[in-house]
C-alpha cells in the first residue's frame, strides 16, 4: 500500500534474530483448528499513521480488512488482524475476521475479539504481544502474516504517529517477535514497500519458509488482492505453501492491473537464501581483489542497473547489477576476468532458484525479485546501523565502504576548497513563525523524501546555510521543513516546501550538486500540510519515510 510516509529518523534502525518450530495449543479454550489441511492468517494491520486518512479522509488500512470479509473465516481457514487505527485514537483491536458485505467507509462488521486501547503498533511488544495470543486461541498446521503499513526495505516497517516514539519497527523486532512466539511461519507477506529485499530475506530466513514483497514503493490504494487468494485457500485448504506463495504474487499482480496501478511482486524461498548471502559475500570480496583499475566498470554496472521513480535510490536490482557486470560491453574487463565471471554467474543462479515468482506491470523492467543495498555515496550508507543486520556475515559493507571511496562519490566530508558545495536562501512561510525549522537535501529519486545535511533556518530571518564537501557528483532537491509542534514528526499542521529552480511550481527540481558548486537565493516557500494533502506534480506528500541522519 502506498507505504510513502513522513517519518523523521536521525538514527536507521536494523537487525538480529532465532528460530523455532511451530507447536499446537492445546487451550481447551481455543478457537483453533487442527489437522494436516488448516491455516491461521494473521494480519498485522498498523493504520496509526496517514493510511487512515489518505483515502480521501477514509481509511486505506480498514479498506484492507473489509477486502478480506469478502471471504471471512471458514472452519480450516481462521483469520485474525490486529488493527490500530488513528480514528479510534490508537485504539488496537483484535478482529475475527468473518464474512460480510455492503460495509460503510471506516466501517469493520466482524467480530471484535480484544479491544488493548492504545497500543504503539511500532512497538515490537505489540506485535509479539498479538502473535501470542493467536497462538493460544488460534493454532493451526500453517500460518501466514500479514505485515501492513509502511516499509523500507532493511530499515523496517509499521509506524504508528499516534502512539509512537517516531521510529520504525526494525526487521530484528518484527524477527524476534516471530521467533519468540510463532517459532517459524510459512509465509511472511509485507504489503508494504521495498521489502523484497535480500538483506530482509536473510534476516528472516530462520524465521518463514517463504517471503512475500515488493522491490517498489507501493500505492497506498490496498493491492494485496487478498479477496483472490482467501477464496483459493478457502477452497483447497490443502494447497501447499509455495503454490500459494504463487497465488499471492499473482493475486497482486492482477489487483494492480484492475486499479492501474505500478507494482513489482516477488515471492522467496528463504531455503535457499542462506547460499545466496554466501556467494554475494564471495562475489563483493572478489569484486574488491579483482577490480584494480577497473572501478569505473563497477560503476557503469551500477549506473546501468535500471533505476525508476518507484525505486529507492539506494537500492538495486541484485540480479540485473550481476548481468550487467559480466557484460562485455558495459563492463569488459570485469566480464572477461574468470573469478568475477564465475561469482556473477553464480548469484544469477542462486537468485533464479530462490525467487519462486516474480512479476511487474512496468513495461521494459526485468525484476529478479531481490534487491540489495547498493548506496553511491556516504550520504546515502548508514554504516553503523547496516552493519547491526545479520547480514554483516556476508561482508558486502565492505565491498560498499571500497566502491563509494573509490569510485569517488563519498560527498559529505573532508576536503575543502573546490571540493565545497555551498546552497544558501531564505524559508518563507506567510503568517508563520519559523522555529523548529530546517533545510536540507532530498537525494531521492521516488515520491519518499530522504533527507541529508540537514540545517536549522534562523528563526528571526529565515536564512538558511547548507555547506559541505564534495568529491563527487550528488543529485538531490533543496527542500525544508517546519516540525511545527515539535513532535519530530511530519503531519498536520507542518510546513514543508521545496526550492522551485525552474519557476514551474512543480516539485520535479532535482539538481545535480558537483564539487564547488554554489546556488545562492534557493527561497522556499513553506505551505501547510493538511488531510489529503499533496502536491500536483512529480513528488507528493503521500508518503511516510522521511529520513534524516
Amino acid at each position: 500500500m502506498g507505504k510513502k510516509s513522513v517519518l523523521v529518523l536521525f538514527v536507521l534502525v536494523c537487525a538480529i534474530f532465532s528460530g523455532c518450530s511451530k507447536k499446537k495449543s492445546t487451550s481447551p479454550t481455543s478457537g483453533g483448528i487442527t489437522g494436516e489441511d488448516t491455516w491461521t492468517v494473521i494480519g498485522y494491520f498498523d493504520g496509526n499513521n496517514n493510511l487512515d486518512y489518505m483515502l480521501n479522509g477514509s481509511s486505506y488500512t480498514i479498506a484492507d480488512v473489509q477486502e478480506m470479509e469478502a471471504v471471512g473465516s471458514t472452519d480450516k481457514m481462521k483469520i485474525i488482524v490486529a488493527l490500530g487505527a488513528m480514528k479510534t485514537g490508537g485504539n488496537v483491536r483484535y478482529y475475527y475476521v468473518e464474512k460480510k458485505s455492503g460495509e460503510l467507509p471506516d466501517s469493520i462488521s466482524s467480530r471484535v475479539l480484544v479491544n488493548l486501547g492504545t497500543k504503539d503498533m511500532s512497538d515490537q511488544r505489540t506485535l509479539q504481544d498479538f502473535l501470542s495470543y493467536v497462538k493460544s486461541n488460534y493454532p493451526a498446521k500453517h500460518y501466514i502474516l500479514i505485515i501492513d503499513d509502511h516499509g523500507s526495505g532493511w530499515r523496517g516497517a509499521c509506524v504508528d504517529d499516534q502512539n509512537g516514539s517516531g521510529r520504525i519497527m526494525s526487521v530484528t523486532n518484527m524477527k524476534n517477535a516471530i521467533a519468540s512466539t510463532l517459532g517459524k511461519v510459512d509465509l511472511l507477506v509485507f504489503h508494504a514497500c521495498l521489502m523484497a529485499q535480500v538483506e530482509v530475506a536473510y534476516e528472516f530466513k530462520d524465521c518463514a519458509d517463504y517471503l512475500l514483497g515488493s522491490e517498489f514503493t507501493l500505492p497506498m490504494e490496498s493491492i494485496l488482492g487478498s479477496a483472490e487468494w482467501l477464496d483459493t485457500l478457502r477452497k483447497n485448504p490443502s494447497i501447499a505453501p509455495v503454490e500459494l506463495s504463487r497465488r499471492i504474487v499473482q493475486a497482486v499482480y492482477n489487483a494492480a492491473q484492475r486499479k492501474g496501478k505500478r507494482t513489482h511482486f516477488a515471492a522467496i524461498d528463504l531455503k535457499k537464501v542462506g547460499i545466496l548471502g554466501a556467494n554475494i559475500g564471495h562475489f563483493g570480496n572478489h569484486l574488491v581483489t579483482e577490480s584494480g583499475d577497473h572501478w569505473g566498470e563497477v560503476k557503469d554496472a551500477w549506473g546501468r542497473t535500471h533505476f525508476t521513480d518507484y525505486d529507492d535510490p539506494a537500492f538495486v536490482d541484485l540480479r540485473e547489477f550481476a548481468n550487467n557486470i559480466r557484460n562485455t560491453s558495459i563492463a569488459p574487463n570485469l566480464a572477461n576476468n574468470i573469478i568475477i565471471r564465475a561469482y556473477a554467474d553464480t548469484i544469477i543462479a542462486n537468485i533464479n532458484d530462490a525467487v519462486v515468482m516474480t512479476m511487474t506491470n512496468v513495461a521494459g523492467l526485468t525484476r529478479g525479485g531481490l534487491t540489495i543495498h547498493f548506496p553511491s555515496n556516504l550520504e546515502q550508507f548508514d554504516s553503523t546501523n547496516y552493519c547491526q543486520l545479520s547480514f554483516r556475515a556476508t561482508n558486502w559493507h565492505a565491498f560498499l565502504s571500497q566502491f563509494i571511496r573509490q569510485t569517488g562519490t563519498g560527498g559529505g566530508g573532508g576536503g575543502g576548497g573546490n571540493n565545497q558545495v555551498v546552497i544558501s536562501g531564505i524559508v518563507f512561510w506567510p503568517g508563520h513563525a519559523l522555529a523548529n525549522t530546517v533545510a536540507f537535501l532530498d537525494t531521492s529519486h521516488s515520491d519518499e523524501i530522504y533527507g541529508i545535511l540537514p540545517t536549522p533556518v534562523n528563526p528571526s530571518t529565515g536564512a538558511y546555510q547548507i555547506s559541505f564537501s564534495l568529491s563527487g557528483t550528488l543529485e538531490a532537491f533543496i527542500e525544508a521543513w517546519q516540525d511545527a509542534n515539535g513532535n519530530n514528526i511530519m503531519d498536520y499542521g507542518d510546513g514543508i516546501g521545496f526550492y522551485d529552480a525552474n519557476g514551474n511550481a512543480a516539485w520535479d527540481d532535482m539538481l545535480r550538486l558537483d564539487p564547488g558548486t554554489v546556488i545562492n537565493n534557493a527561497n522556499i516557500t513553506l505551505m501547510e500540510i493538511g488531510p489529503g494533502f499533496q502536491f500536483t506534480s512529480a513528488r507528493n506528500i503521500d508518503s511516510r519515510f522521511f529520513f534524516i541522519k
